[in-house]
């Protein structure tokens, strides 16, 4: 798109460029506006207006600048008139899906409030506002925040625009909201298996950061997944997988019993059901499915201590130990 009005106060012309760091769409400015960007000095509006086109995580934009109100935190001028120049707000936008677009993407993250106003939405005039905006752009943040808001607000109806978005996959579109809208709007086993083939090229260079995605779809075929794929050194990120996949108690058994690696991830995956830690295991509120009594609890981990004394283990069973009664109600 090509735009011949400043991006940031959107009313004087273009005059100068500035390259963006996560896409080939450059800031297009004025001279005055450019000046208050390098500054760290915009307004509210004229930041909004830029986060809109370009994210919020965009560098001389991010969250040690700016608020997400779009007040100026750390600027090397003075701020002109700032309250003259507010940024829209969420009770503005609410009902119309391009203005609730522009307000969802200067977000830090997508809050119940701002999810409930897409949800109020008419699902068509959603689906067709994401597909738009995905279509014109090919900046990763924005693309990325368009595939949240379809796995939050639309589900089923997003199926084709996450399959299309799939065919953009890895050039355009990250893993991590491309696995969290696959499993909210594709069939489960088509989800699964998609995001799992994109595994793939990451677990054989032995990188491990991405295999929480599976955690999305909260399946116990991703145990089976693990089982198959798990090498040392073992990560928390296979507890916290496992965790997320309605791991149960005979399958614990089974790991603790067979040793390293897989033992390892069961007493990772039991401290994170105790306590989690990640953002997608606080909204999952894991739980141990089919939990023993804690009499059975307790021996099995004593026995598994004994088996394995190093360090790690000696550790992770004293706190699943000394919080047994816990870990245990919060699975009834």
């Amino acid at each position: 798109m090509e735009y011949k009005t400043c991006q940031s106060c959107e009313i004087r012309p273009v005059e100068t460029d500035q390259p963006a760091g996560d896409s080939d769409e450059p800031l297009r400015l004025c001279l005055e506006c450019n000046r208050r960007l390098q500054a760290r000095a915009l307004r509210p509006v004229e930041w909004y207006n830029l986060a809109k086109r370009h994210g919020w995580q965009e560098f001389l934009l991010h969250d040690d600048f700016y608020d997400e109100e779009g007040t100026a935190l750390q600027p090397t001028e003075k701020v002109d008139e700032p309250e003259r120049f507010p940024a829209p707000t969420l009770e503005a936008v609410a009902q119309d899906a391009e203005l609730l677009l522009d307000y969802s993407i200067t977000r830090w993250s997508l809050q119940q409030p701002v999810i409930s106003a897409w949800l109020a939405l008419e699902p068509s005039k959603v689906l067709a506002t994401l597909s738009s905006r995905f279509a014109s752009t090919r900046n990763l943040l924005i693309r990325d925040k368009l595939l949240e808001i379809c796995a939050l607000a639309l589900r089923g109806p997003g199926a084709d625009f996450v399959r299309y978005a799939w065919g953009e996959y890895p050039a355009t579109v990250t893993l991590p909201p491309l696995a969290q809208a696959s499993a909210a709007c594709l069939p489960p086993a088509e989800g699964f298996d998609r995001v799992s083939a994109a595994l793939e090229p990451e677990i054989k260079k032995r990188k491990w950061d991405l295999i929480f995605c599976l955690g999305y779809f909260q399946s116990p075929k991703a145990l089976g997944w693990i089982e198959q794929h798990v090498a040392e050194p073992v990560t928390e990120a296979w507890g916290y997988l496992a965790a997320a996949s309605r791991l149960d108690w005979l399958r614990v058994e089974n790991w603790l019993r067979g040793g390293r690696p897989l033992s390892l991830v069961a007493l990772d995956a039991l401290g994170a059901i105790l306590r989690p830690r990640t953002l997608l295991l606080k909204s999952i509120k894991p739980r141990l499915h089919g939990p023993p009594d804690i009499g059975s609890f307790r021996e099995e981990l004593i026995l598994h201590a004994k088996r394995d004394p190093v360090p790690r283990v000696q550790q992770r069973t004293e706190v699943l130990l000394k919080d047994a009664e816990s870990l245990l109600r919060g699975t009834k």
